[in-house]
């Protein structure tokens, strides 16, 4: 178990690469390099696209809510917001991890939307080359469309938008009438 100081240092270094990436201009980025954030979900590497977030958040305090609500961990108070907080695991068919929600990914949009996983590793920056789209997945990987190649080795990208779009099809379609 990684302690408070393993997980300030890589919020630290996230926010410094962050910072670092407005240094340079921005219309010769959008058509020659992605962003992304390096994951580890059930011991599997990941990456998210930068692009798709809103946010990053430490060691969240999720408050578990009654729902049947599939891969729904509760709710926890962001920026004087609550947020309802899904397991990025379960979307990517590892199950529910509720006891390794070290970090939130937030997702925008009305409401907004969380989801947890359990590592971090770090800021990439590849060239858009670097992603190459998937064939056909199982169900249970459908939310992985991209691999980006690294020099530590192939990462597959989460469709976060996809996610996104799933749960608020989800609510829509169990709201009574």
């Amino acid at each position: 178990m990684k302690g408070a100081s393993d997980v300030e240092r890589r919020a630290a270094a996230l926010r410094e690469a962050f910072d670092a990436s407005f240094a340079s201009p921005r219309v010769a980025l959008t058509r020659e390099v992605e962003d992304l954030l390096a994951i580890r979900v059930g011991g599997d590497g990941y990456a998210l696209r930068l692009r798709d977030l809103v946010g990053v958040v430490a060691r969240p305090t999720v408050a578990p809510v009654p729902t049947a609500a599939p891969g729904a961990l509760g709710v926890a108070g962001v920026r004087g917001e609550l947020v309802a907080v899904f397991s990025l695991s379960a979307f990517l068919g590892y199950g529910d991890e509720p006891d390794a929600a070290t970090w939130l990914a937030l997702c925008g949009g009305e409401p907004p939307i969380a989801l947890c996983f359990p590592e971090l590793e770090g800021f990439l920056r590849l060239p858009r080359a670097a992603l190459h789209a998937e064939g056909p997945r199982p169900e249970a990987r459908a939310f992985l469309t991209e691999v980006a190649t690294t020099e530590a080795g192939a990462r597959p990208v989460v469709a976060l938008p996809r996610i996104v779009a799933t749960i608020r099809d989800r609510g829509r379609r169990s709201r009574p009438s």
